[in-house]
């Protein structure tokens, strides 16, 4: 009993420990992070310490900014229930309050705190204090009632003209000078000093002259300094682009229709209030260009246009190989750069070994402002003969635009030993004597005269004419259809729009997936490229160049009625406005995917 009393004793005590660490481990001290703030105004900093408690930790000493008081504390609660258990969360905000004194970069440190015999810290953060407007508004800023508008300060934001450095959309690149071929990362960015409602592109900017790869986008306002003001930014679109040719590229300008919240002081007697009020204007994007230089002369033998740095090999498998049986002979590059538009060295093999259609693997990620991965060339050959071979190395030629040079990475020869493999027999089978034995098969019987038939020609039958015409007509049809898929093939705008229905009726099936998960995003963003893909499938229409006006007329061209055009229109301006305005409504979402699909049921009759 007493070891049975000692040993249940000892099983509380390890269960107490193993909750009392699940516990501490569930409990969290962070910082929420800090953003950009401009020079004079107040500002919060936030830590929140979770599922515990403690007391308030010590203020921390901040860079260029002044303690004005804290911390007060707020706290919050949530209980949820899933699949029959109850979970429950338990916060604590400790919030101080600053004042940003002079512009700098401020690094906030680990701040501790002690939560019920523990010592919890948070991470380290940093955010800048912007400079405040310059005393004189840049030329064609608005000001309105002898006051400048600021971006952070609504009460500036009055009902006005709006100037035109107080809302514009600019198009950079990250360089100003490239190479051919060398890539750059151009950015679509929108500054702003009012709250923007709505934001619709009429017009995309033109990147002709350039392989484009879209860059993913993280829609979250900013607020920066910029030309001696501040604004609110918004990154729309990021390019990784390859220039294909030198000179001077441009990127023509783009057309936006924005809607502004603009605030008017209301009178309430006792107090006043600020109201929003909407705007609508027009706006475009600067005309950006950038500076491409050619590749230098002379160009090495062996170049194919590879720009960036590479390194290459190339392997056999299997080493030992025999007559009549496949082999694979892999040439591979791995770097950053083109990688994912190289052209890969010719290979020559030696005479006797037979060398099939190679195929092309490329696994390529972007990485900051370019492009890496892995390009795969694999070769298939199958030896005819027997003895010694070599396969000579083709080495790989690539320039480097920080070396401003070509260099070359050798690839040494592959000699190859080729076995005797499976072959057939040439000995023929021997002959054997008929067996007498055998009475499963009758014999051949003479005839013992009579009168014998004259021959009849197979050429003089019906049905030997009924399948010589057949086989010729097959011919025919075979030869035609053959004509016609070459045809086919070489028309690549017929082929885009021979499928243009089938591949909008999968984009559809796509969004419609995402209208049924009551993902709205998703939903209008699959919707748009839907739409978007069929009309530049049908009218071959470049992605670039879909824009409204090209749309709009290009449909007017081919006999679509005005309702159709509008109806189009209404689909694509209402995906582009749901990038900014949220619009995750089922009943929105149904009436746009049937509006969409009956506009592509009235462009195909």
């Amino acid at each position: 009993m007493m070891n049975t009393a000692r040993f249940r004793l000892h099983l509380i005590l390890v269960l107490l420990a193993l909750a009392g660490s699940l516990a501490a481990s569930a409990q969290q001290f962070s910082l929420v992070q800090p953003r950009s703030v401009v020079e004079g105004r107040n500002f919060n900093l936030t830590f929140r310490l979770t599922d515990g408690e403690g007391n308030p930790p010590s203020a921390p000493q901040l860079p260029h900014c002044r303690l004005l008081y804290g911390p007060s504390t707020s706290t919050m609660q949530s209980t949820q229930i899933v699949n029959g258990r109850m979970s429950s969360t338990y916060s604590i905000d400790y919030t101080f309050v600053y004042r940003a004194e002079e512009p700098g970069d401020v690094t906030v440190p680990e701040v501790s705190i002690s939560c019920e015999g523990k010592t919890l810290r948070s991470r380290t953060a940093s955010f800048k204090i912007l400079p405040s407007d310059s005393p004189t508004p840049s030329s064609g800023s608005s000001s309105q009632g002898g006051r400048h508008v600021q971006a952070d300060d609504y009460s500036t934001q009055t009902p006005g003209t709006v100037g035109k450095d107080d809302l514009m959309v600019r198009v950079s690149f990250s360089k100003s000078k490239v190479y051919e071929q060398e890539p750059v990362v151009a950015t679509i960015k929108v500054y702003t000093k009012y709250e923007i409602s709505s934001f619709m592109v009429t017009t995309q900017p033109a990147f002709e002259g350039f392989l484009c790869e879209e860059l993913p986008v993280n829609l979250e306002m900013n607020l920066e300094h910029y030309n001696g003001q501040n604004y609110h930014t918004a990154v729309l679109k990021r390019l990784l682009l390859y220039p294909q040719k030198s000179g001077k590229l441009s990127v023509n300008s783009g057309k936006y229709e924005v809607s502004i919240v603009q605030y008017e002081t209301v009178n309430m007697g006792f107090f006043r209030t600020q109201r929003p009020v909407e705007r609508q204007l027009m706006t475009s994007s600067n005309a950006a260009s950038l500076t491409v230089e050619a590749l230098p002369e002379p160009k090495p033998a062996g170049f194919n246009g590879a720009v960036g740095s590479f390194t290459a090999s190339a392997t056999l498998s299997p080493e030992l190989l025999k007559t009549n049986e496949a082999a694979t002979y892999t040439y591979t590059v791995k770097g950053t750069g083109n990688i994912k538009f190289l052209n890969m060295p010719e290979m020559e093999f030696p005479a006797g070994i037979d060398v099939y259609t190679p195929k092309t693997d490329i696994d390529a990620h972007v990485a900051g402002a370019n492009m890496s991965g892995t390009h795969t060339t694999i070769y298939t050959i199958v030896p005819q003969e027997q003895g010694a071979f070599t396969i000579p190395g083709k080495p790989f030629v690539y320039f480097d635009p920080d070396r401003h040079e070509y260099r070359t990475v050798d690839i040494p020869a592959i000699d190859i030993k080729v076995a005797r493999g499976a072959a057939t027999s040439s000995v023929a089978p021997e002959q054997k004597a008929i067996n007498t034995e055998i009475n499963d098969i009758l014999h051949i019987h003479s005839l013992k005269g009579g009168v014998h038939k004259s021959p009849v020609y197979i050429v003089c039958s019906i049905w030997y004419w009924s399948i010589f015409i057949a086989l010729t007509l097959a011919l025919v049809g075979v030869v035609l259809i053959y004509r016609r898929n070459i045809r086919l093939n070489a028309d690549v705008a017929g082929r885009k729009l021979a499928r243009a229905g089938r591949v909008a009726n999968k984009r559809l099936k796509e969004a419609r997936g995402y209208m049924q998960a009551h993902e709205g995003d998703k939903f209008y963003e699959s919707l748009s490229q839907a739409l978007r893909g069929y009309l530049g499938d049908k009218f071959g229409i470049a992605p670039s160049q879909l824009m409204r006006e090209n749309i709009a007329s290009r449909l007017e061209e081919r006999g679509a009625t005005p309702e159709t055009v509008a109806e189009v229109l209404e689909v694509l301006d209402t995906c582009e406005m749901a990038r900014f305005t949220p619009m995750g409504s089922d009943t929105e979402m149904s009436a746009m995917y049937n509006k969409a699909v009956e506009a592509i049921r009235s462009i195909e009759k």
